[in-house]
C-alpha cells in the first residue's frame, strides 16, 4: 500500500436536488443549486468546517446562457448566486463552457488545482429548471430569475463550433437531427436494416430505463419494454427518421447536482471519514470538429481517445471496471463506448448508473453532476473495482472522462488530464457538382409529416460534401447514388440509383 498521499484530490461529498424534493411550485436553478450544495456539504459528515474551507465554486453553464433562451433570465453572476444560496463565500468563481462534458472537465481541472496547492476546496454545481420555465411559458406565468451583480468571475464561454454553418444551412438545426446522422452511419456500417437497428436501440434503452427506478430524483422513472420503445404508442412519436421521443434526452426537468473536492490531507484535517473519500485515478479529454468534417461519422474517435487515456493513466483496462456511466443523450453515444470498450461481459443496463438522460433526465450541460453523484454512492457501497464516468458535449464534440476509486490508487494521479488527441479532419467541398454516394442521412418528422433529407455524401473524386434531398420519401437512401448541384444557400441532390 503506498504512503498516504496528502495532495491527492478526492470527492468528499455529493448532493442532488429536484423540484419534487424542494416541494416548490416554481423552483429556480439558484434555489435548486443551493439545496444540492448544502446536501453535498452535509454528505461529507463535516459540513461546517468544509464550508469554511471552500474557496472556489464552479457553476455549470445554464441553458439560458448557452444560446437557448427560455425567457426567464439568469443571474448576472451564476456562480456567485449559487454560492450565496448555499451560504458560501469563495474567492474564486468560475462559469463553465457550454457542453455536457463540463462537469467532468471541471473535476479534472480543479482536481489539478488542488493537487498543485492553488486552491483549498472546490464546489462544482449544476442546475436547470427547464420544466418550470416551459410550464410557466405554457401557462402564461411570468418568471424572473435575473439577479444583478457587479462581481467579477471567470467566464469560460468559448467559440468552439458545435455545428458548422454548412450543417445548419442543410437542415441540421437540432441535436436529434445531428445525432441521427451518427446513428444512421453506424447502422449502415453494420449493414443493419432500420427495423433491426431500431430493435437494438430499443433493447439498450429498455435496460437503461430500469435503472431510473433506482434514483430518487429521476424525472421520468419507468421501466419500458423494448417493444414499447420501438413503437409509436404512449406518446412515443417520431422525431426524426430514426428516433422517437423516448430515445432522446429529455430536458424538461427541474434538477441540480453538486460535489465537493478537496485534498486527502485536508479531508483528514477536517475529520472527514476515509470511507467518504473517492479518489480520482485517471482523466482524459478530447475534442473534435463538426460532424461533417470528421473522419469517423459512425462513432467517436475523441471518446475512444479520452476513455483510453483515462484508463491508461489509472493503470487499468476496461475489463477492470465496476460501476460505469456512459453519457447517454442518444443511443449512438453509448454504442460508441460499447464498441470501443470491448467488454463483452457487461450487460447493457450496466452502462448507466441513473437511467441516462432520457429516463433520469437531461438537465442541459449538467447531467454528469448526477452520474458522478451516483458513482460516488456506488463506490462507497462497493469499492472493490474502479468506476468510470464519461461526459459528452455537443455532437459528441467534446469529451471528458474520469476514473475513480474508493481507495487511494496504487498509481498516484498525475495532476492533469491527458489531452493529446489530434483530430483529423476531412475537407468539405462547398461547391459540389456531380455524382456522389450517400454516407449517412436524416429526415425530420413533425406533425406536418416527414421533411427532406440532409445528406453527407462522398463525391466521385473522394471529396466530402453536404446536400439536401427533397421528396423520395419511400426510397432507401443507404449508400444510394445522387446527383449533387451547388446552391447559394445549400446544395441540392437528386436520387439517381437507390441502394
Amino acid at each position: 500500500m503506498p504512503d498516504f498521499d496528502h495532495t491527492a484530490p478526492v470527492i468528499v461529498g455529493v448532493g442532488e436536488a429536484s423540484g419534487q424534493s424542494l416541494g416548490a411550485d416554481w423552483p429556480s436553478p439558484t434555489e435548486l443549486a443551493g439545496a444540492a450544495i448544502k446536501t453535498a456539504l452535509a454528505d461529507s459528515g463535516q459540513a461546517g468546517g468544509l464550508a469554511q474551507a471552500v474557496d472556489c465554486l464552479a457553476a455549470i453553464r445554464l441553458i439560458e446562457d448557452s444560446g437557448v433562451p427560455l425567457g426567464v433570465g439568469s443571474p448576472d453572476n451564476v456562480p456567485e448566486a449559487y454560492a450565496n444560496a448555499a451560504a458560501l463565500n469563495p474567492a474564486k468563481l468560475i462559469y463553465s463552457d457550454i457542453g455536457g462534458q463540463s462537469p467532468q472537465a471541471m473535476v479534472n481541472e480543479l482536481a489539478g488545482a488542488l493537487k498543485r496547492g492553488e486552491i483549498n476546496a472546490a464546489v462544482i454545481a449544476g442546475a436547470e429548471a427547464m420544466a418550470s420555465a416551459k410550464r410557466a411559458r405554457k401557462q402564461g406565468h411570468a418568471l424572473d430569475w435575473n439577479r444583478p451583480s457587479d462581481r467579477q468571475f471567470d467566464n469560460r464561454l468559448s467559440s468552439f463550433p458545435i455545428l458548422s454553418r454548412a450543417e445548419i444551412r442543410h437542415g441540421i438545426i437540432s441535436m436529434p437531427l445531428a445525432y441521427s446522422l451518427i446513428e444512421n452511419a453506424r447502422r449502415m456500417d453494420k449493414g443493419m436494416s432500420e427495423t433491426d437497428y431500431t430493435a437494438e436501440m430499443a433493447a439498450l434503452w429498455s435496460a437503461f430505463s430500469a435503472k431510473s427506478l433506482t434514483r430518487k430524483h429521476a424525472q421520468y422513472p419507468r421501466e419500458w419494454s423494448a417493444e414499447a420503445l420501438a413503437s409509436d404508442g404512449e406518446g412515443n412519436y417520431p422525431l426524426t427518421s430514426i428516433y422517437r421521443r423516448w430515445m432522446v434526452a429529455q430536458d424538461r426537468v427541474d434538477l441540480a447536482g453538486a460535489l465537493v473536492l478537496i485534498t486527502a490531507g485536508k479531508a483528514r484535517e477536517l475529520g472527514i471519514a476515509e470511507e467518504k473519500l473517492i479518489w480520482l485515478a485517471g482523466a482524459g479529454e478530447a475534442a473534435e470538429p463538426p460532424l461533417s468534417e470528421r473522419r469517423n461519422l459512425s462513432g467517436s474517435y475523441a471518446q475512444a481517445h479520452a476513455a483510453g487515456a483515462a484508463l491508461e493513466q489509472a493503470g487499468i483496462s476496461a475489463g477492470d471496471l465496476g460501476a460505469v456511466d456512459i453519457y447517454s443523450c442518444f443511443p449512438c453515444a453509448v454504442f460508441a463506448a460499447v464498441d470501443t470498450m470491448g467488454d463483452a461481459e457487461r450487460a447493457h443496463g450496466n452502462y448507466t448508473l441513473t437511467g441516462g438522460l432520457t429516463f433520469f433526465g437531461g438537465p442541459g450541460n449538467g447531467y454528469a453532476m448526477h452520474s458522478i453523484a451516483a458513482m460516488v454512492q456506488a463506490l462507497r457501497k462497493d469499492g472493490s473495482k474502479p468506476a468510470m464516468i464519461t461526459a459528452n458535449g455537443g455532437v459528441m464534440s467534446k469529451q471528458a472522462v474520469g476514473i475513480y476509486t474508493a481507495f487511494q490508487p496504487e498509481q498516484p494521479w498525475r495532476g492533469e488530464a491527458i489531452n493529446g488527441y489530434e483530430a483529423g479532419t476531412v475537407d468539405i467541398n462547398h461547391a459540389p457538382l456531380g455524382r456522389a454516394k450517400i454516407l449517412t442521412h436524416v429526415r425530420p418528422v413533425t406533425r406536418d409529416g416527414t421533411g427532406g433529407a440532409t445528406l453527407i455524401v462522398e463525391m466521385e473524386n473522394g471529396d466530402r460534401a453536404l446536400a439536401f434531398l427533397e421528396g423520395s420519401l419511400r426510397a432507401n437512401l443507404d449508400h444510394a447514388i445522387v446527383e449533387v448541384a451547388p446552391g447559394e444557400k445549400r446544395h441540392s441532390a437528386k436520387l439517381v440509383h437507390p441502394s
